[in-house]
């Protein structure tokens, strides 16, 4: 898994899905707010892992998962993996 977890900024998330060295893109379901979901892009070869917050405060962004598919369809994302809390 990541050795490294970064909290970033759409832009720089953006960035990183564009330099096509994201390997996973992951949809989690946040603990706070059910049915709304945190993404998290994964470069395997780096073992680094960057996650979407807000660009004010350093909290991560949630989606809800239509959004978020419309989001990383639109950056040429054509897979993702999504998970629920238990």
């Amino acid at each position: 898994m990541a050795e490294a977890f970064y909290r970033v900024k759409e832009g720089e998330f953006v960035r990183q899905l564009e330099t096509t060295t994201i390997t996973k893109v992951i949809a989690q379901e946040s603990i706070d707010e059910p049915l709304k979901f945190v993404v998290v892009a994964i470069n395997s070869a780096t073992k680094m892992a960057y996650a979407m917050r807000h660009g004010r405060v350093d909290e991560l962004r949630t989606w809800r998962l239509d959004n978020l598919a419309r989001f990383l369809k639109k950056h040429a994302v054509a897979s993702f993996e999504t998970q629920f809390q238990r």
